[in-house]
């Protein structure tokens, strides 16, 4: 793999894990604010989706990371 295609990569996973980042934030202020039980849920489970992705991100860069190494 080439540097440039190795850098494109891992600057998109990079990209995404800030966006889901900041997703996440904004669910945990509007958590914070006390939001009614049936958008607290929908929230909730937000979040736990959000937090998968990101372990799923983490990993991927890992890998693009590991793989890079490896050449």
């Amino acid at each position: 793999m080439n540097k440039d295609n190795y850098n494109g990569i891992l600057g998109q996973l990079k990209a995404i894990r800030e966006k889901m980042k900041k997703q996440l934030e904004e669910h945990f202020q509007e958590l914070s604010a006390n939001p009614t039980p049936k958008r607290r849920q929908k929230l909730d489970l937000k979040v736990a989706l959000i937090r998968e992705a990101l372990a799923d991100n983490y990993k991927m860069i890992e890998k693009e990371k590991n793989k890079h190494d490896n050449e």
